[in-house]
């Protein structure tokens, strides 16, 4: 019998890549003004390029997730958490200065960071909760009916 516990982190990686790609731009947006350069040219602030950034990252974390849900081997379930897990750690990163990050000065892009550094954690746990999961199902294989 397998694990019933063992697809729910597939499907709460996928909510939480759905959300992250649909945070920069729709759930709580970056700023939407833009900068006047020294030769007149008007381009958007850096916090747009971190949305942007986020979406691909929700993207790749979405594609993850659903390898994770559909994967029958413990041992492949398990890297792709901890995959998840780093994934995690660059959308925490991301909006900082270590990433592309945000405005200076206390715009609305500080509210998407926030959300974002929220997410990134959520994605973390889950990374290590399926961890810890698939962990437990190659030191105790589940019983199956042929074993028997």
């Amino acid at each position: 019998m397998r694990n019933k516990f063992a697809n729910i982190p597939g499907i709460v990686g996928m909510l939480i890549g759905i959300l992250i790609i649909f945070t920069p731009f729709h759930l709580a947006p970056v700023c939407q003004g833009l900068l006047e350069l020294t030769n007149g040219k008007m381009v958007p602030m850096r916090c747009h390029y971190t949305g942007q950034a986020e979406v691909y990252l929700g993207i790749l974390i979405v594609f993850t997730a659903l390898l994770l849900f559909l994967s029958k081997s413990y041992a492949v379930k398990k890297s792709l958490a901890l995959i998840l897990v780093a994934l995690g750690i660059v959308v925490i990163l991301l909006p900082t200065k270590l990433g592309i990050g945000v405005c200076m000065s206390p715009m609305e892009c500080h509210t998407t960071a926030k959300f974002l550094y929220t997410l990134g954690a959520l994605l973390i746990i889950n990374g290590l909760a399926a961890q810890f999961v698939y962990e437990q199902q190659t030191v105790n294989p589940p019983l199956d009916s042929h074993n028997i």
